[in-house]
């Protein structure tokens, strides 16, 4: 699809953003007719007592009753919360790489996610409407609920404590309290799964879950009164293999913002550090005005500081990757932004490109420490011309990923993040907030919107050369593509697990554009307008 871009009349920026909530009711100044009545997701703190209850109630059910039997019972929308995170293992371990994340697929794949999700629990109880959503910011440092015993998030009267208080960090307080992470078996989610006639990913086991580093009779334990290899009477220790990509033992979520497998104090605390103003800019269509600058705001503009780096990186190989493929990219931002710290650590790394592994790693572990210390991340944003005006950008602090940043251990783990239910589709619902925000927005602004599916890519014809010969239009300088810095990293020297990933292959991953079916490997029957619908059907009410 080609869409010619149109002069956009909106607001100006100078507008509070309170236009922007109203086309939820009206759009372009009649009201909005939707084909089916939309569900409305509300905030968790608007809920009432006893609509709270009952929300939680369904979580429950839907965490406690498996799919074949939640069918029998509450009909054919019902599916058994870790058969969902199954699927969503299965896009983060796709052999192709990352089908969920850092890329146009981001929001596609999370909203399918979320609604299967909701009519799960709608299944359980049609009372509850629809399922709630989490505003981060009301949470964050100086948040309008930061200090309300009664409405922050983190008490017991909603998501349990924000270090959890158990042993290893478990949550055993709030709604949700000693949440199970299951034991994974080919039975229940393997080759022998009653899932695995119908999805690929499960049939040929792309996640395994992870055996734990420490046994199960040590795991409940402080690690000075056990010990695996010598326990009492001789006996053998055992390692209970559960549904997480990380090896903690825990038998019930953890929640720890001090992981050090986390970033470290990003913006010089632990807190959550983000505001309804970060919100707003990525929905502000004079900033924002296609589908990857709306992905590339929310998400942090560098993959150094996530948990997969860390691991990443000290595998053999990695800095002849680096050098090859990651340095030159990292050249042409730095020589955009004039900025003389990042300028000064460009030269540092390429200096060490070309010494020892030793020094190369050293070299790198001390600029992640420097650059995801105090700092903070932030979206990218590029600079625009508005009405005949130049823009002055204000970078908005990252939405997705920091809350798994932030909460450490299960929610930090990207490829079993929905361990963390409630936290997990709260999160993601705000995000897809933000996501139809903007939609809806940019269509007010320019109806030939819709009908160019808000601009996400749609074929590879993007190549380096064209980012090299004009920077300027800003592509390829977000983490999430094209040619997505995370894709490399992540998957450019893990050929074992993303076996089908060739560095630099295409623009885009292959199964992630326009006519690609969503989550391709976990899908039975292949439809090519299933991400078409997918982008719309929150706008159009399908």
């Amino acid at each position: 699809v080609a869409a010619k871009p149109a002069t956009l009349e909106v607001p100006s920026s100078k507008e509070p953003q309170n236009a922007v909530k109203k086309t939820w009711e009206t759009l372009q100044g009649s009201p909005k007719k939707f084909r089916n009545k939309p569900r409305v997701r509300r905030e968790w703190r608007t809920l009432s007592q006893s609509m709270k209850e009952k929300v939680a109630k369904a979580f429950w059910i839907v965490k406690e009753t498996k799919t074949l039997e939640g069918r029998r019972k509450y009909g054919e929308n019902f599916n058994n919360h870790d058969d969902m995170l199954i699927l969503h293992s299965c896009a983060t371990m796709d052999p192709r790489c990352d089908e969920g994340h850092f890329g146009p697929q981001f929001m596609t794949f999370h909203r399918a996610l979320l609604l299967k999700y909701e009519r799960s629990l709608l299944a359980v109880d049609p009372t509850i409407e629809a399922m709630p959503y989490w505003n981060m910011a009301y949470d964050a440092q100086d948040g309008k609920y930061k200090n309300n015993a009664e409405k922050y998030i983190f008490t017991n009267n909603y998501f349990g404590s924000y270090y959890g208080t158990g042993i290893n960090y478990q949550v055993i307080d709030g709604l949700f309290a000693n949440w199970p992470v299951l034991e994974w078996t080919a039975e229940r989610f393997g080759n022998k799964s009653y899932m695995a006639p119908d999805n690929k990913c499960i049939r040929e086991e792309y996640f395994k879950g992870t055996v734990p580093s420490v046994c199960d009779q040590c795991c409940q334990l402080p690690k000075a009164l056990c010990d695996c290899e010598n326990l009492p009477g001789g006996a053998t220790p055992t390692y209970t293999r559960r549904v997480r990509a990380h090896d903690d033992c825990s038998p019930h979520v953890a929640r720890w913002p001090e992981d050090p497998d986390a970033a470290g104090p990003l913006g010089g605390t632990y807190e959550i550090v983000y505001n309804e103003d970060d919100f707003d800019i990525c929905t502000d269509v004079s900033k924002v005005q296609s589908w990857m600058e709306w992905q590339d705001c929310i998400e942090m503009s560098t993959f150094m500081c996530s948990q997969r780096f860390g691991y990443i990186s000290g595998r053999p190989g990695f800095q002849k990757i680096f050098v090859q493929d990651i340095l030159p990219e990292m050249k042409k931002r730095v020589l955009a932004s004039r900025d003389p710290y990042f300028d000064k650590a460009l030269r540092a790394l390429e200096d060490a490109g070309s010494s020892s592994a030793d020094v190369f790693q050293d070299v790198l572990k001390k600029l992640v420490k420097e650059i995801c210390g105090d700092y903070m991340l932030y979206g990218y944003l590029r600079n625009r011309k508005f009405l005949g005006h130049e823009l002055k950008t204000t970078l908005p602090r990252f939405f997705h990923s920091q809350a798994h940043i932030k909460f450490g251990k299960d929610l930090l783990d990207v490829t079993t993040s929905p361990n963390e239910a409630a936290a997990f589709t709260g999160y993601h619902s705000d995000i897809d907030r933000s996501s139809l925000t903007w939609m809806i927005n940019a269509e007010k602004a320019n109806p030939a919107m819709a009908e160019s599916f808000w601009l996400y890519p749609v074929n590879q014809r993007i190549t380096p050369e064209q980012l090299l010969k004009d920077p300027q239009k800003g592509l390829g300088r977000g983490i999430s593509g094209p040619f997505a810095i995370y894709d490399v990293l992540a998957c450019g020297n893990d050929t074992s697990t993303y076996y089908e990933y060739s560095v630099g292959e295409s623009p885009w991953l292959p199964g992630t554009l326009l006519d690609d079916v969503v989550n391709s490997a976990s899908q039975r029957e292949l439809s090519s307008t299933m991400l078409r619908k997918n982008v719309r059907c929150d706008i159009t009410g399908i």
